[in-house]
């Protein structure tokens, strides 16, 4: 029998899409797969909805969560979880990507090919426009400052990253790894709540000598960040941006670097608010976004003393 791959995939409020992501899981050339869907904190008449229309097929399971856990708290509940069915591997993905048939198993196949020691992830192209990739991975530009390009975003997939290849950095909008990681170092930090915490987890998996690699076989189409409503000057998500980056850098950098690290993004925050008075003067007013830096910053400089569990709490969430 084929070696077992628990996946793990988190829905808050948005049904439609975790279920097409389910359908397409369904469809896998894969034979021995367990879906754990979280449903984290939706409401009661979203959960019903959900639950009622999820195709009857003993390999989903669906755990209601009241409370709402964040994307971190919701992976790491389904990695506990995930152990009870003794996997081979796991894989985590986002609930609104539309999976390829074989992408499951050319994961695994990579990920055995390089002896397990490894997270690997593959090709993720645009759902609107499914011949433009969106992320096949990242590379440094400097090293000492954990600081990437992403590699072919925006590009039209001609062939030109058709080939297995190690990266410096991943994303987890898709990806599987040997159930020995997470035996190891433990799931996402809880000092994350929605940004860095894949990025932590890498680097951490790498302190233990496991490689990232893209597998242009495994193939995802991904909707975006729908659940935030998008980036684009977005405050919300800039002000996790901002005190994730922080906690990632004071976590994994020398003390000299972090220190050079911390005061660029007090120099780019004041930038930024200067920029918005001078927007402000023609009309456009972006003082939100500029101040929801600064209370990133505030949290941060809040964590290096409390070193606290990161609750969710952000104070630009409409609710």
């Amino acid at each position: 029998m084929k070696q077992k791959v628990v996946i793990i995939t988190i829905n808050y409020r948005q049904n439609e899409y975790t279920l097409d992501c389910i359908k397409s899981l369904l469809k896998s050339d894969y034979p021995n797969f367990q879906i754990l869907l979280i449903d984290n904190g939706s409401e009661k008449e979203k959960a019903v909805e959900l639950e009622e229309g999820l195709p009857k097929d003993e390999r989903i399971i669906l755990h209601t969560i009241t409370e709402n856990l964040g994307y971190v708290g919701g992976v790491n509940y389904g990695l506990k979880e995930g152990m009870k069915f003794v996997p081979d591997y796991f894989m985590i993905m986002n609930n609104d990507t539309i999976i390829d048939e074989h992408a499951i198993s050319e994961l695994v196949s990579s990920c055995h090919l390089n002896d397990n020691n490894v997270l690997v992830t593959g090709k993720v192209c645009d759902y609107s426009e499914p011949d433009r990739i969106q992320d096949i991975g990242y590379v440094f530009v400097d090293k000492k400052m954990l600081l990437y390009k992403q590699i072919g975003v925006g590009e039209i997939d001609i062939g030109q990253h058709e080939v297995e290849i190690e990266r410096d950095m991943i994303d987890d909008i898709f990806w599987l790894f040997h159930v020995n990681l997470y035996k190891s170092i433990g799931g996402y930090s809880d000092y994350y709540w929605f940004n860095g915490e894949q990025a932590d987890f890498v680097l951490r998996a790498k302190k233990l000598s496991y490689r990232l690699i893209y597998t242009p076989n495994a193939k995802l189409l991904h909707k975006g960040s729908a659940s935030l409503g998008g980036r684009n000057m977005n405050a919300a998500q800039v002000y996790w941006a901002i005190q994730s980056s922080l906690i990632l850098r004071f976590l994994h950098l020398a003390k000299k670097d972090f220190i050079r690290y911390y005061f660029l993004t007090i120099s780019n925050i004041v930038s930024t608010f200067i920029k918005s008075l001078f927007l402000m003067l023609k009309g456009i007013n972006r003082f939100e976004y500029t101040y929801a830096k600064f209370r990133g910053l505030m949290y941060f400089n809040g964590w290096m003393i409390n070193r606290q569990k990161n609750n969710g709490k952000n104070p630009f969430i409409k609710q």
